[in-house]
């Protein structure tokens, strides 16, 4: 999987004992780099989860590629990327398992919380449907005599539904055990008018972002994200790179933060710090080296800007006079 993402991504994981391997990133989409992934498989490993990072999606073909040769199942974390697209497919339609959000901070929500998944195999969607309403799943043994010593199973039914099966069937082997994960109709329904405007918000997160990408890209010692032929970027997080002076260091980077968000106003949140470096984490072996292009990009380059459909075009063209000004008097 990626070091590049929200902890979240790997806190279900981690519920269930599975051990993590981290593939590095590609400096400008942030995504996992296919070029790195390979390296990483061993006979034990069951799947590649990646995420497609801030909106723009992952280079998918090479990661299908190299799924299919292995024998291993793809997920794709679609949090930030409703709409987004790869070559005329759209997030959440080309790996085995999709993801999505629906929190207040997405491209679309669904009163602030729920989420979605996407399967490519009909048996998976009816496996879930147990797991997500306080269900179970295991395999089913029929019962020859439907009955607890002496008590019969009721002729109409009155409490069958509570009896979840007793009567009729013994459980063989393991049992998946399920939580309450449901969205509430009311959720759904909001969720339902959010998606229908979904295209016409990301065409307007489009837009702030191909002024800002113009804007920054005349400052000296800014590279702005390249949007590739065939993806479709839907900018859940506008990222820029600054490059430093000083090479192995942070401090310059710190700065321009600093001086943008306690000078300038504008409020920055970095996202995200790379989780093979959290504690939890590191306790697991993993280490500092693992993945040095996440690292290097991480503390040297990657800044956030605040990117939402209702941002005025004058507070667009503030951030850029503002980065420009940051940067100058970091420069000298």
């Amino acid at each position: 999987m990626t070091p590049q993402t929200f902890w979240a991504t790997i806190r279900g994981l981690q519920a269930v004992g599975v051990q993590l391997r981290f593939a590095d990133i590609d400096p400008n989409s942030l995504n996992i780099d296919p070029a790195t992934i390979e390296a990483k498989i061993t006979p034990r490993t069951k799947a590649i989860y990646l995420v497609h990072l801030g909106g723009l999606m992952a280079d998918m073909d090479p990661i299908i590629e190299i799924a299919r040769r292995h024998g291993l199942y793809v997920v794709e974390d679609c949090a930030h990327a409703p709409g987004a697209e790869y070559k005329g497919r759209r997030a959440g339609s080309i790996g085995d398992i999709g993801c999505f959000s629906f929190h207040s901070l997405k491209n679309m929500s669904t009163l602030g919380e729920g989420g979605m998944i996407t399967f490519g195999r009909d048996e998976w969607a009816e496996m879930i449907r147990p797991l997500s309403s306080i269900g179970v799943v295991y395999e089913r043994r029929r019962r020859t005599d439907e009955r607890f010593g002496p008590y019969r199973k009721p002729k109409h039914g009155y409490d069958y539904d509570h009896s979840a099966g007793a009567y009729s069937y013994d459980c063989v082997g393991p049992v998946l055990v399920g939580n309450n994960y449901r969205m509430s109709e009311v959720a759904a329904a909001v969720g339902s008018v959010q998606l229908r405007r979904l295209d016409g918000l990301n065409e307007r997160r489009w837009q702030i972002s191909r002024r800002l990408d113009e804007g920054l890209s005349q400052i000296e010692g800014i590279r702005v994200q390249l949007e590739p032929d065939g993806y479709k970027h839907v900018h859940h997080l506008y990222v820029f790179f600054y490059q430093p002076l000083r090479e192995a260091s942070n401090e310059e980077k710190e700065e321009i933060v600093r001086i943008l968000y306690e000078e300038e106003g504008i409020g920055i949140s970095n996202r995200y710090f790379p989780i093979h470096l959290l504690p939890e984490v590191r306790a697991q072996g993993h280490e500092f080296g693992e993945c040095p292009v996440a690292e290097k990009v991480w503390f040297e380059q990657h800044i956030n800007l605040p990117i939402y459909p209702t941002l005025r075009t004058d507070q667009v063209d503030h951030m850029i006079e503002a980065v420009g000004r940051a940067v100058r008097k970091v420069r000298g």
